[in-house]
């Protein structure tokens, strides 16, 4: 195998790590997904070996952190969402975390945060 070609491998496997860590990010048991990615056999032993390593309060705290950012990008991004969230906090909240857990998290601003749930509200299973 040349150079390049192993480069390449290890920049596809380092993206792969960090879809898993990322999904775990925003699932409802983050350190079951990663213990779970831990076994993934697509990763190298190294990054595994990260996963399998990772702080257990760490990865809870920083998912946590994941979804607040998320849910103040909204909410700062989208009036509408702002007025359901004030109109009935529970129902909000309860299509909130649908829409963390599928949709993974690719805005960096309010705007992009709320055409992603916009997108997510009006597909045909998201509420």
């Amino acid at each position: 195998m040349t150079r390049a070609a192993r480069g390449g491998a290890g920049a596809r496997a380092h993206a792969r790590y960090e879809e898993v860590v990322a999904r775990a990010m925003t699932a409802e048991d983050p350190v079951a997904a990663l213990r779970v990615a831990a076994e993934d056999p697509a990763l190298p032993p190294a990054l595994r070996r990260s996963l399998r390593a990772a702080d257990e309060d760490g990865v809870r705290m920083s998912a946590l952190l994941v979804a607040r950012l998320r849910f103040e990008r909204l909410l700062r991004g989208s009036p509408e969402a702002e007025a359901w969230f004030d109109r009935d906090p529970e129902e909000f909240s309860a299509a909130f975390r649908r829409y963390h857990a599928e949709v993974p998290p690719t805005a960096f601003f309010p705007p992009g945060e709320a055409r992603l749930f916009r997108a997510w509200l009006e597909a045909p299973l998201a509420r």
